[in-house]
């Protein structure tokens, strides 16, 4: 067995990982453009409607409309469904607190549906189990860039009546079936923040088929503002989510390399993935038959019946080893119900409010245990890392890492 570099052995990886610049000569043309223009305002310039263009014609959808951030995508869906204040919205007990922060926002309260543990994607077995007559939408998450069963939860919706709300954030450019996701549900909310596969720093798009919430994905973007000089005078309460022409400018060049980063992403994961495989005891994510996934996220399992060791210690030796790793972490660290505002009901200062109210007939709790499969699904993961600038020398190194610690773990469970 060879020594590991934390016991003084030599390290797995001797060559840095592949870099690069995710910003080139196309985002300086796009951005100065808009400089030149001495436009800033999306409603004068071009750059955002440019973007929109780009979006509906890449996803084949009627309407996409920018704004400020993935977050507010998930706001601006909900706030387009008109979802009743005190209703209730199914999502993923694992998923970013920007998927959380519109429902809460807009006084709805969250019900959490357990994970498949091969996918960690929302179970839609578990999601059926929430839905009752105050069940007023369901956020299908596509955790890590996998897809999730999505035609499960429209076929819910469709038996009970309830819109289904996209969270494309970690899948750009992801197919489930030859489609791509983003086009299967009500809405659908895109993040380019800056961790994601595409970047304008922050920023973010909605996409939609329908033309009865188009307008209201509009308004809701724009303090509820008909920019086309109808009227001046709000009917509902909207904010600002905006995105500037420089996002816009920004968003248009990186959109011409979308594809290309997936595609590359898929092709070097998928090779991690054939590695990993044969290392008995570390489990590869799971694709789901008929889909492709975007490597967001390349989420590890290590089998404990084989591996012993605490995720977070067999993660220490491989830093060492020179592979950087995440233990514990998956999204968030932890299921996000057992994120201090859920466990203190404290949305709002001085308020239970969406979870305890006698005007919305509410009372919400999160206690631990609510979402075992999540809950566990942390004790034995952690992530890798994969982009666009790896190269094929890198990914093998990376399984020749694994692979070493996991022998060494074995050896000492034995």
């Amino acid at each position: 067995m060879e020594k590991l570099a934390i016991e003084g052995g030599p390290k797995t990886k001797s060559t840095p990982f592949g870099t690069g610049r995710r910003f080139g000569e196309e985002e300086k043309k796009q951005v100065l453009e808009v400089l030149e223009s001495d436009v800033l305002f999306y409603v004068f310039g071009s750059k955002v409607k440019q973007m929109e263009s780009l979006m509906k014609s890449m996803y084949g959808v009627r309407y996409a409309s920018g704004c400020s951030s993935g977050t507010a995508a998930v706001h601006i869906a909900l706030g387009a469904l008109a979802v009743q204040p005190g209703r209730e919205v199914i999502t993923s007990a694992i998923t970013d607190m920007g998927t959380m922060t519109g429902i809460l926002y807009q006084l709805l309260v969250p019900r959490f549906a357990d994970i498949d543990p091969r996918t960690y994607n929302m179970d839609p077995r578990s999601a059926e189990a929430l839905v009752n007559d105050r069940t007023g939408a369901i956020v299908v998450v596509h955790h890590a860039g996998v897809p999730a069963d999505i035609e499960a939860f429209l076929e819910l919706g469709r038996r009970h009546g309830i819109p289904v709300i996209e969270d494309c954030a970690q899948a750009h450019f992801t197919h489930l079936k030859g489609r791509l996701l983003g086009t299967f549900g009500d809405l659908a909310a895109f993040s380019y923040n800056h961790f994601k596969h595409i970047t304008t720093g922050s920023g973010g798009a909605v996409l939609t088929n329908r033309a009865d919430i188009e307008e209201r994905v509009r308004l809701f973007i724009d303090k509820c503002y008909f920019r086309d000089g109808r009227r001046r005078n709000p009917y509902f309460l909207a904010p600002n989510y905006q995105m500037t022409e420089l996002q816009g400018a920004v968003a248009v060049a990186q959109l011409g390399k979308v594809e290309r980063i997936v595609r590359t992403r898929r092709a070097l994961g998928a090779r991690l993935i054939d590695g990993l495989r044969k290392v008995p005891g570390v489990i590869p994510p799971h694709i789901p038959e008929g889909g492709e996934h975007s490597f967001f996220l390349f989420v590890v399992r290590l089998d404990p019946a084989l591996i012993s060791a605490p995720v977070a210690q067999f993660c220490h030796a491989l830093d060492a080893e020179g592979i950087p790793s995440e233990p514990n972490k998956i999204t968030g660290g932890m299921p996000v119900y057992l994120y201090d505002v859920f466990q203190n009901r404290s949305a709002f200062p001085n308020s239970m409010l969406p979870f305890v109210s006698k005007d919305l007939d509410s009372h919400a709790e999160y206690p631990r245990g609510l979402c075992p499969v999540a809950e566990e699904a942390f004790t034995h993961t952690f992530n890798l890392t994969v982009n666009e600038f790896y190269t094929e020398r890198d990914i093998d190194d990376m399984v020749r890492g694994v692979a070493k610690v996991a022998e060494h773990f074995r050896g000492r469970a034995r």
